[in-house]
């Protein structure tokens, strides 16, 4: 007997015994299961949810700040109350990145609201980007401008913190929840008190005292990677350029990739303007074969909604490659620099580009040290990808046939 479409009356109690069935049965398929003890964790699909969240999170904190940032600064909203406490808020997202990511992962993994909030803060706690000390009594409050009549912590937002300690305690942190759920029912009747005591409290503690030696070893990444660069800067900006024009076009965050690594000066440019090849390489393609609205929103920044086109056929990420090595040269011979935060953005909100021309008071020697004209901007970050990416179009689909760009053909 065949099942009747929507709204038809059906005739038999058999029939509607049926409907019941599929209706049951449709119910279930779409119904989300709840993260428990009983959830199996596989350690691949738990590496994915754990890289997914966290990119998530870095950025819904990283981009309202770094895309507003100029906006603000140049319209002459900064100078006003309304522009200066929206720049406060927005750069407070920043300090916030660690919680995003906390619950972000954990809303990868369907947990409840309880275990979401837990995690998130243990992540928060335990990375950096809040930091506190002991205020001797007679502290006078900047905000409040009074006096402390005792010894108190004082709290202050300080940074994004150290994006790889993030994931790391947000990975210990479902775990521990996991753990709970599957041994002790989730504390039962008293979670409400005892999961945010113990795993966001335990958690977020461990995490603060792993904190310095896994920054150690980030930060000793990053500067490895800023000594080959000054040692070879033309191979070592080539090879980051083509590492970031991959990865845009992964689930991996390249924002999180350059934050984890601390990338700046000539790699956050290099890795920047890989992320600009494959902007590129997808337009090129797209206009020809997709609607306006697909190619305005890749323009935008939407490179990794392409994945399904690309991962479809892998040849396409040749001329990727290719555009990225030849764009990467200029970020060498042009000395193009930029910060941990740039280094993954490319042409959103142009945040790229400007930073690699306009000196920022808040930005430290150290991390930039020089900035190009608009001029060498324009060669650099326009007419060089533009030419690179047409002749990466010749070579792999007119001349060598290799893909064509009906195979960029995709909805956003």
């Amino acid at each position: 007997m065949s099942i009747k479409a929507d709204g038809h009356k059906w005739a038999t109690k058999e029939s509607q015994e049926v409907r019941n069935e599929e209706y049951a049965r449709k119910a279930t398929e779409i119904a989300t299961v709840e993260f428990s003890g009983a959830t199996e964790l596989k350690l691949k699909d738990f590496f994915f949810k754990v890289l997914s969240g966290s990119a998530q999170g870095i950025l819904i904190g990283v981009l309202p700040s770094a895309v507003m940032k100029y906006i603000i600064q140049y319209s002459g909203l900064g100078a006003t109350d309304f522009g200066a406490n929206l720049s406060a808020i927005l750069t407070l997202f920043t300090s916030l990145i660690p919680f995003l990511i906390g619950m972000a992962v954990a809303l990868q993994f369907k947990m409840k609201s309880l275990d979401v909030g837990v995690v998130a803060v243990a992540t928060a706690v335990a990375s950096g980007s809040i930091k506190w000390a002991t205020a001797p009594a007679g502290f006078t409050n900047p905000v409040t401008g009074l006096k402390s009549i005792a010894p108190a912590n004082v709290y202050i937002a300080s940074g994004a913190g150290d994006v790889i300690n993030a994931m790391i305690v947000a990975a210990i942190a479902v775990l521990v929840t996991w753990l709970v759920s599957r041994y002790l029912k989730g504390f039962g009747s008293v979670a409400i008190i005892l999961s945010p005591i113990i795993v966001g409290g335990g958690v977020g503690l461990i995490g603060k005292y792993i904190a310095p030696y896994v920054g150690l070893v980030t930060t000793e990444i990053g500067d490895l990677v800023a000594t080959f660069t000054k040692l070879a800067p033309i191979p070592m900006s080539i090879l980051i350029a083509m590492a970031f024009a991959i990865i845009i076009i992964t689930p991996v965050s390249t924002v999180g990739i350059a934050l984890a690594i601390s990338l700046s000066g000539i790699g956050s440019g290099a890795a920047a303007m890989g992320v600009v090849a494959t902007t590129i390489v997808l337009l090129i393609n797209s206009w020809r074969v997709n609607k306006p609205g697909v190619t305005i929103a890749i323009a935008l920044g939407a490179m990794k909604g392409m994945m399904p086109s690309v991962f479809a056929k892998p040849v396409t990420m040749l001329p990727f490659l290719l555009t990225a090595a030849i764009s990467g040269i200029p970020v060498a011979l042009f000395n193009i620099q930029g910060t941990p935060v740039t280094a993954g953005f490319g042409y959103i909100g142009l945040v790229s580009p400007i930073q690699s021309m306009v000196k920022d008071p808040s930005v430290p020697a150290s991390v930039m040290n020089h900035f190009i004209n608009p001029i060498v901007a324009l060669i650099a970050w326009l007419i060089v990808p533009i030419i690179a990416g047409f002749i990466a179009q010749f070579i792999f689909s007119k001349l060598l046939k290799l893909y064509s760009p009906m195979d960029f053909q995709q909805d956003l």
